[in-house]
């Protein structure tokens, strides 16, 4: 008897794993390779002429990232819109990323002419990420003074950290508080918010006006407001609280009202 070894044919041949991994390997140094942030598509914004020797282009708004393209002096560029301190353009060759007001500060329009940049919108508002402020009010008959800082994870959503002073006569306190900011018509320039919060409060031992056997205490608060959008990258910022404070299984109803300046970036 004659023992017959088939052969498998070519297309089942089993590729050795070098092989693949080799494969896999130009595959991903091609992709990587394609040229980051490139659009075919036509851009829709003012045109302007490089003067500096040249600018660099970002991924994204923001000095940590990293510079991907540079268009050198004499090249046209088209702005498309600016966040804070950064500009959106697009080179000729069509490069898309990000670079700094300060390198743009010297165009010029194809005339010879000065450009008109792009300011900075209310929209650009709703896009930025963190928000810092001062504020000052009327805690009960009492002066009141904070800080902010705030974080918008969405376009309708903020959560922000406080720390504020209540101070005359009668009491003192310090506090702190954590609150969820919920802005539900955010396309309007005067923008209506919801406000609801936790908060900390050390009343000073030596003064019961306010609230009588309270040294530390918590609260709760809500509320609403209202954000004005004035230009660049301020906004004022009016709003009213109701809190309830606790402790010792005691609660009593105190109301704020505050106004202050708030940028963002």
């Amino acid at each position: 008897m004659i023992g017959i070894t088939r052969q498998p044919p070519p297309s089942a041949t089993r590729i050795p794993a070098w092989r693949q991994l080799a494969r896999a390997c130009l595959w991903t140094t091609a992709l990587l390779s394609a040229p980051v942030g490139a659009s075919d598509a036509p851009a829709d914004g003012p045109v302007v002429q490089v003067m500096d020797p040249f600018i660099e282009l970002h991924t994204a708004p923001g000095r940590g990232y990293p510079v991907f393209h540079v268009v050198e002096q004499g090249e046209a560029v088209t702005i498309l819109k600016r966040k804070t301190n950064w500009y959106q353009v697009q080179a000729s060759d069509g490069q898309l990323g990000w670079t700094k007001a300060s390198q743009l500060g010297r165009t010029l329009e194809p005339t010879g002419v000065p450009a008109d940049l792009p300011d900075v919108s209310h929209g650009e508002y709703l896009e930025s990420s963190w928000r810092i402020g001062f504020t000052a009010g009327q805690f009960e008959q009492s002066p009141s003074y904070s800080l902010t800082l705030g974080f918008r994870p969405l376009t309708w959503t903020g959560m922000e950290l406080e720390a504020g002073k209540i101070y005359n006569e009668s009491v003192t306190s310090d506090y702190y508080s954590a609150n969820l900011i919920i802005e539900p018509f955010h396309r309007w320039d005067l923008t209506p918010y919801l406000l609801t919060g936790i908060s900390r409060f050390s009343f000073d031992p030596r003064h019961k006006v306010l609230v009588n056997d309270l040294d530390d205490a918590d609260g709760f608060s809500v509320g609403g407001g209202i954000s004005y959008y004035i230009g660049r990258n301020f906004l004022i910022r009016a709003d009213y609280r109701q809190y309830t404070v606790s402790a010792n299984s005691d609660s009593t109803g105190l109301s704020e009202w505050k106004i202050g300046l708030n940028t963002f970036f």
